[in-house]
């Protein structure tokens, strides 16, 4: 994450966070889970590229785990508010720094 950071790596943020969600959910943190998915979509999307065929299948298992515990709607806001942070903040999150608010 830290290289990533350095060097400006959109796509190496993508993968370390969505390892932090994985993480994160299996540790049953299930808002901070839904967070960092949206945190790692977010830096996916600004590449263009999609997730490789593993990370994928990763994503989608620890997404529906974390969905059934939250339930849809608070699921969504947890992922929207992940994906709508500033780079800093996302950052921030994804290293373990509490966020304001």
């Amino acid at each position: 994450m830290r290289m990533s950071r350095r060097n400006g790596d959109r796509v190496g943020i993508a993968y370390a966070s969505l390892g932090l969600a994985c993480l994160a959910a299996d540790a049953g943190s299930w808002h901070r889970a839904a967070e960092l998915h949206g945190v790692a979509q977010a830096f996916l999307d600004q590449t263009g590229l999609p997730w490789q065929e593993l990370e994928a299948r990763y994503r989608r298992d620890s997404l529906g785990q974390v969905r059934a515990h939250l339930g849809r709607e608070q699921f969504g806001r947890a992922h929207d508010k992940g994906m709508a942070l500033s780079f800093d903040e996302a950052l921030d999150l994804a290293s373990g720094k509490a966020l304001p608010g």
